[in-house]
């Protein structure tokens, strides 16, 4: 039996994943600074909040609520009533309160802060920002059996988890390529790359690729993603 396909609201992106992703799926979002990881995954809960009613959670280790909140608004996500299905969980603080902590202090915590909220107001999507503040502050000593644990652990909350982390070199995003950083790839269900691309000596431009997701019959090239009057969309990649 086929899953519910969850709609990311990006005008064409979901048409190139086969009506969205997969409910209950893991997925990456890979991409340098600057290329619109905690925009794009935000305004995944937030149009998901306004058009579906669906609850949501954005776990932040690294940017503090109020910083995050606004940022977003500002951007063109939020300030409606419908945003308070979109729950951010402001962990950045705390991380500033008790600095790096023994690891399993941590993960502990972090397990516990998710499923008390989800024993208090269930959600059906979750976004983890970031993997590397996560590595860091868990003190992460086999990272590929740790890296597991937390992708079941995520599996289990029965909900629809992105997973903000920096890109590795581009070239083991490709099929048949391998690198020790890359664990989380093949562990995550789900990869959608973002980067910068040069189209001139003056000119960039922001791209996407589905580079992962199981289930889905997706297309894998390169798009250009556009960011206009709070709606992402993509459009074909300009071929230089």
């Amino acid at each position: 039996m086929a899953r519910e396909r969850i709609r990311t609201y990006v005008d064409g992106l979901d048409d190139i994943m086969r009506g969205g992703i997969p409910q209950g799926h893991v997925v990456l979002i890979s991409g340098l600074p600057g290329t619109m990881k905690s925009s794009l995954s935000y305004s995944i809960l937030h149009h998901n909040a306004v058009h579906e009613g669906r609850p949501a959670v954005y776990v932040s280790l690294e940017q503090a609520k109020a910083s995050l909140e606004g940022q977003m608004e500002g951007m063109g996500f939020g300030g409606g009533h419908e945003d308070a299905r979109v729950n951010v969980a402001d962990l950045a603080a705390l991380r500033k309160q008790l600095g790096r902590s023994r690891g399993i202090v941590w993960r502990d915590f972090l397990t516990r802060a998710v499923e008390t909220r989800r024993r208090i107001q269930p959600f059906e999507l979750l976004v983890l920002d970031s993997l590397e503040a996560l590595e860091v502050l868990g003190g992460f000593q086999e990272p590929r059996a740790d890296l597991f644990e937390l992708f079941e652990w995520l599996r289990d909350l029965d909900a629809t988890s992105l997973v903000l982390t920096e890109a590795p070199p581009e070239s083991v995003l490709m099929p048949g390529e391998a690198d020790q950083r890359n664990d989380a790839g093949y562990l995550a269900d789900g990869i959608v790359h973002l980067k910068m691309h040069q189209v001139s000596d003056v000119s960039i431009q922001r791209r996407l690729r589905v580079v992962k997701m199981r289930e889905t019959a997706h297309e894998t090239h390169y798009v250009a993603l556009v960011l206009e009057h709070g709606k992402f969309s993509v459009a074909p990649a300009l071929s230089v």
